[in-house]
C-alpha cells in the first residue's frame, strides 16, 4: 500500500513536472508575442511621427498683374492755313520805235496791293453810319415832380391878433412829407411876427394833404413850404 508520505512526494513530483513543462511552453510562446508587441510599437511611434512632422505646404503667392499701359494722347494735328488767294497781274506788253530803247518790258507795280497777292491800302465803300440811339422812354408821366399840397387849409384871422391891429400878415410853414404822402414834421420857416398868427399856421399845415416828392419816377421823401396870408378884412 502507498503511504501519505509516498502521495505528497508523488504530487511534488508531479506538479514540477506540469510547471517545467508549462515553462517550456509559456518560453516557446513568449518571443513571438514580444515580437508582435514590438512591432505594433514601431508603427505607431513611425505613424505618430509622419503626423508630427508633417506640414502643409502653403499656396503659391498670387502673381501680381502687370500694369495696364496708359495709352498715348493722341497728337492733335496743327490747324491747317488756309492759302491766301494769289491776285493775277496783268502786265501790259510794249512796243518802242527807238533803237537805242531796251527791249525787256518794262514792270508797273499796282497802285494797291502786291504782287503776291496781297491787298494793301483802303477800301473806297463809305462806312456805315452808327445805329441812332434811342431815348429811353420814361416810366411814368412825370419822373420828377416836387412836393404839393393837394388839399389847403384856410386858418382864420386869431381875435387876439386882430384886437393888435397888425393888418395884413404873411406865414410859411416848412412840412416834411414821406414817400406815402403823411406829414413827418412841421416847423416855422417865416413867422409872422405874432405867436397867435404862427400857431394857427402851423394848425393849418396840419390838416391839409400833401403829394410826396417824385424822383425818376419813384416817390420820395421831401419838403414843402406851406404858405399863409392872414387879412383882416376877410
Amino acid at each position: 500500500m502507498i503511504t501519505s508520505g509516498e502521495r505528497v512526494q508523488s504530487f511534488i513530483v508531479w506538479a514540477f513536472v506540469i510547471s517545467l513543462a508549462i515553462h517550456a511552453v509559456f518560453a516557446a510562446v513568449s518571443p513571438r508575442f514580444k515580437a508582435a508587441n514590438d512591432e505594433q510599437q514601431v508603427e505607431k511611434v513611425s505613424v505618430t511621427k509622419k503626423i508630427t512632422v508633417k506640414v502643409p505646404t502653403p499656396p503659391p503667392p498670387t502673381p501680381t498683374p502687370p500694369p495696364t499701359p496708359t495709352p498715348p494722347p493722341n497728337a492733335t494735328a496743327p490747324p491747317q492755313q488756309k492759302p491766301q488767294p494769289q491776285l493775277k497781274v496783268n502786265v501790259p506788253k510794249t512796243t518802242s520805235n527807238n533803237p537805242n530803247s531796251s527791249t525787256n518790258n518794262r514792270y508797273v507795280p499796282p497802285k494797291s496791293g502786291t504782287e503776291n497777292g496781297i491787298p494793301q491800302g483802303q477800301g473806297t465803300a463809305a462806312p456805315h453810319p452808327p445805329a441812332p440811339v434811342g431815348t429811353p422812354k420814361p416810366a411814368c408821366r412825370n419822373p420828377y415832380q416836387d412836393a404839393t399840397v393837394v388839399q389847403q387849409v384856410s386858418p382864420d384871422y386869431p381875435e387876439s391878433a386882430r384886437e393888435l391891429g397888425l393888418g395884413q400878415v404873411t406865414v410859411q410853414v416848412q412840412v416834411t412829407i414821406s414817400p406815402s404822402g403823411s406829414l413827418v414834421g412841421t416847423k416855422i420857416f417865416q413867422s409872422g411876427g405874432n405867436m397867435s398868427l404862427d400857431q394857427a399856421a402851423l394848425s393849418a399845415a396840419r390838416q391839409s394833404t400833401y403829394a410826396p416828392k417824385v424822383v425818376n419816377c419813384e416817390p420820395v421823401t421831401g419838403d414843402y413850404l406851406f404858405k399863409v396870408t392872414f387879412d383882416p378884412n376877410q
